[in-house]
């Protein structure tokens, strides 16, 4: 009599050797962190907070919202950007006696800089800008919006209406467009 043994189970070896691949796999899927943003969405995300930090002055000077601290309407609101302070932006309210109500600074996040800030004129191309040296500031008194120079002998108060961040990362490049005439931000 001839028995035929057919083995179809796995011996312990075999079992043990697929349960460390699990686990090995296991272990590295753990890890990785899917949360994590790569530098190009976080140069995108501060790019949209200077952007969406600018619409916020902006539609709080025309509809004259007041500061929730003490209930006063602030006559004047500012952004600051700033090339002296380690590059800052500043968001600012005054009231009528140029007292100040309340202010914001945005973090600039570790590896993000703002390469510089530019000024040309309306009905010029992006090609005949000037460079600026010191702090530019955006001006909001309800439903006038001027630029302030500190001292900036480059750029023309009268005559430059267009205003450009440059942010960058080690690798990516955003540009930040404030028009003043339209009131509209653009990010290229």
């Amino acid at each position: 009599m001839i028995l035929s043994k057919n083995n179809k189970a796995f011996t312990l070896i075999e079992l043990i050797v697929w349960i460390t691949i699990m686990w090995i796999l296991a272990f590295a899927i753990s890890n990785i962190d899917f949360n994590r943003l790569s530098n190009k969405q976080k140069l995108e995300l501060f790019a949209w907070k200077i952007k969406t930090t600018y619409e916020t002055v902006r539609n709080n000077s025309l509809a004259w919202r007041w500061i929730w601290t003490n209930l006063i309407i602030p006559q004047k609101r500012n952004i600051n950007f700033s090339k002296n302070n380690s590059w800052t932006i500043l968001w600012e309210a005054y009231d009528e006696t140029d007292t100040l109500l309340d202010s914001y600074s945005l973090l600039m996040p570790n590896n993000i800089i703002i390469e510089s800030i530019k000024c040309w004129e309306y009905w010029e191309d992006e090609t005949n800008y000037n460079e600026m040296s010191n702090t530019w500031t955006i001006e909001f008194r309800w439903i006038n919006i001027k630029l302030n120079l500190n001292s900036d002998a480059n750029c023309d108060l009268i005559k430059d209406k267009i205003l450009e961040i440059d942010i960058k990362d080690k690798i990516e490049r955003k540009k930040i467009i404030f028009n003043t005439l339209n009131w509209l931000v653009e990010i290229k």
